[in-house]
């Protein structure tokens, strides 16, 4: 398999302080890797540099052997990486596919004045949009809850609605930043599940930050331990369970 997502000695400092340093990953096609580490320690600075929101100090990333030092984030995003985030982020006042269509927005082909007309090729496009819009919303059964206000979901649904509106972006790299954070254990097998048809379904790599370790060890193939913004360990979730590294890490190191 080739490489979705390469990141070579990424490095950032912030006032002289190195928060990301030596940071190397590889994520494959149809992937799912985790990325996880103590508090404070770097995950999403990571994902923020991956996205373009910060500028590495030096290192490259590249998608699917591009590289993307100079692009900003609305341009990464259109070259096909897609993000979700720890605090949800949906429009809670419009309608659940309207927070889809929202996504395709950049993608749409008529113009402004064909808008305000309403002209035959808005018409065309806003259909298609609409149609799949409700075909995504139906990968996770949420076609029924099409016309319902995002803000009155419920909690794992609002998380569900936010990968949907990830995935229309047509992403070849999906960034989770702790999907499961607030869910009940419940929620999170029925986020695993969710996880495992997005690759499935839609062939696309995913990095996935989360504390949730069940769920973690329970879907990445591969796992990077990140602690005071260094690498400490890559491998197998067998692997990082036993490392002793790792462990010191979350737990601390017994006094003799």
């Amino acid at each position: 398999m080739s490489n979705v997502l390469k990141c070579e000695h990424l490095r950032v400092v912030f006032g002289g302080l190195a928060a990301v340093s030596d940071f190397n990953i590889e994520v494959e096609e149809n992937q799912i890797a985790g990325l996880i580490g103590p508090n404070g320690a770097g995950k999403t600075t990571v994902f923020n540099l991956l996205t373009g929101v910060y500028t590495p100090t030096s290192g490259v990333v590249t998608l699917c052997d591009k590289d993307l030092a100079g692009m900003s984030t609305i341009q990464r995003s259109h070259a096909g990486i897609a993000r979700t985030f720890q605090n949800i982020r949906l429009f809670k006042d419009m309608s659940v596919i309207d927070n889809v269509i929202n996504s395709f927005n950049y993608r749409m082909k008529y113009t402004i004045p064909e808008a305000m007309l309403r002209l035959p090729r808005y018409w065309k496009e806003e259909k298609a949009a609409r149609e799949r819009a409700l075909e995504l919303l139906g990968v996770f059964n949420m076609q029924d809850l099409a016309e319902v206000n995002a803000g009155n979901l419920p909690y794992g649904a609002q998380r569900r609605l936010e990968i949907v509106r990830a995935l229309a972006t047509n992403p070849k790299l999906l960034l989770l930043d702790e999907p499961a954070a607030g869910m009940n254990p419940a929620e999170t097998t029925a986020l695993m599940e969710t996880i495992g048809k997005i690759r499935d379904n839609f062939h696309i790599a995913i990095l996935l930050i989360e504390h949730d370790m069940s769920l973690v060890m329970g879907i990445c193939e591969q796992i990077t331990v990140l602690n005071f913004g260094e690498v400490i360990a890559q491998g197998t979730p067998e692997q990082i369970q036993n490392n002793p590294v790792v462990i010191e890490a979350y737990l601390g190191k017994d006094r003799d």
